[in-house]
């Protein structure tokens, strides 16, 4: 063999005999092997369960310097209590709900834009079920109440109100005008968890899909307006663009095909109202809350 690897048989012995010579180490962690010993060991282990296993490694590894058992890194320490370590409880799945038929839910949103260097915003109401746009409205700078309260009147009028009303909790909607017309139409205001966009996701996709269009239709057409670059994003969404999510069928195919009777507004308010009025009496936190 070595002859034919063109090697001296010394050579060809001695990394054989290396090669033999390494033995596979079971578990073994990366890094350098920590060298504690054994009495040492016991202590920090002993030390951790007579705290009642408040002390961390670093802690430990602080406790072990004043005791003048040595200088150990907390990962060296980390690793000797690991296996007496409590297991922590994993955390509870968010809740997922689907929205089977059209007016159950609507989100509520708004988009900020700037015109000619001046601030727009966009406001966008949507059918969970769907995701058709039931009304928009692009007003100056900040929305006020009143643009509020006017779009959301205009939708309800025209394709009547929807059981839940999901938004990000602006302060437009702590206004006593939006209340008083949300209480009007028997609508639940739902409010997303703060800091939580996933909550509202749909809307935010929409959003996105939105400013996309808008700005790559302003790239091909420089001269057209704000308001008809929006225009004409939210007609392909609704009417035009074909959804996979949706079996191929745009919004508004969905939309009017898929209108079922809903639940008697009124009893489903006060079922609604009861079991919140249930689960914040028996929540603990203020996350629960």
């Amino acid at each position: 063999m070595a002859e034919v690897m063109g090697v001296k048989y010394e050579s060809l012995k001695r990394c054989i005999e290396r090669f033999e010579g390494q033995r596979p180490v079971g578990n073994r962690k990366p890094g350098r092997p920590p060298a504690v010993a054994a009495e040492v060991r016991l202590k920090i282990r002993n030390c951790y369960i007579q705290h009642y296993k408040q002390w961390g490694p670093r802690t430990l590894a602080d406790w072990c310097r004043r005791q003048g058992l040595g200088d150990y890194s907390p990962t060296t320490i980390s690793r000797i209590i690991d296996d007496i370590r409590d297991s922590k409880a994993p955390k509870d799945k968010p809740r997922r709900y689907e929205i089977t038929a059209p007016s159950v839910m609507w989100s509520e949103d708004g988009a900020g834009f700037r015109d000619y260097g001046k601030k727009r915003e966009l406001l966008l109401l949507q059918d969970e079920c769907s995701r058709y746009k039931v009304n928009k409205r692009l007003v100056k700078g900040p929305a006020k109440s009143d643009d509020v309260y006017d779009y959301l009147r205009e939708a309800f009028d025209k394709y009547g109100a929807p059981l839940v009303l999901k938004h990000d909790g602006d302060s437009i909607f702590h206004e006593q005008r939006v209340h008083k017309l949300l209480d009007e139409y028997g609508v639940i205001n739902l409010k997303s968890p703060a800091r939580y966009p996933p909550f509202n996701g749909k809307m935010e996709r929409s959003i996105r899909d939105i400013k996309s269009y808008e700005r790559a239709m302003k790239r091909f057409d420089s001269n057209s307006t704000l308001q008809c670059r929006l225009e004409a994003a939210i007609h392909d969404l609704n009417e035009e663009r074909p959804r996979p999510v949706l079996g191929g069928r745009t919004d508004r195919e969905v939309f009017e095909g898929k209108r079922r009777p809903l639940p008697e507004r009124h009893r489903f308010y006060s079922e609604v109202m009861k079991t919140e009025r249930i689960m914040l009496s028996e929540s603990c936190t203020r996350k629960q809350k």
